[in-house]
């Protein structure tokens, strides 16, 4: 048993993919807290595109009724 505990903590080979890991974990966090910050910017950007495209076209009331056509 000693043998076995001995060879575990010399070994690096789990050491390195717990590392991987952690990197990882790391870089999803941080792509989520900016997401987060991102999307309702986005969204609101999307939302006055949408209303400049309405008013300078025209939007045609048969054309935004679902099913018609």
């Amino acid at each position: 048993m000693r043998k076995f505990f001995k060879r575990l903590r010399s070994s690096c080979r789990g050491q390195s993919a717990t590392e991987y890991m952690l990197v990882i974990a790391v870089v999803v966090l941080a792509l989520v807290a900016v997401a987060s910050k991102l999307i309702p910017k986005f969204e609101a950007g999307v939302d006055v595109l949408s209303d400049n495209i309405e008013s300078t076209l025209g939007v045609m009331p048969e054309m935004t009724t679902p099913g018609s056509g």
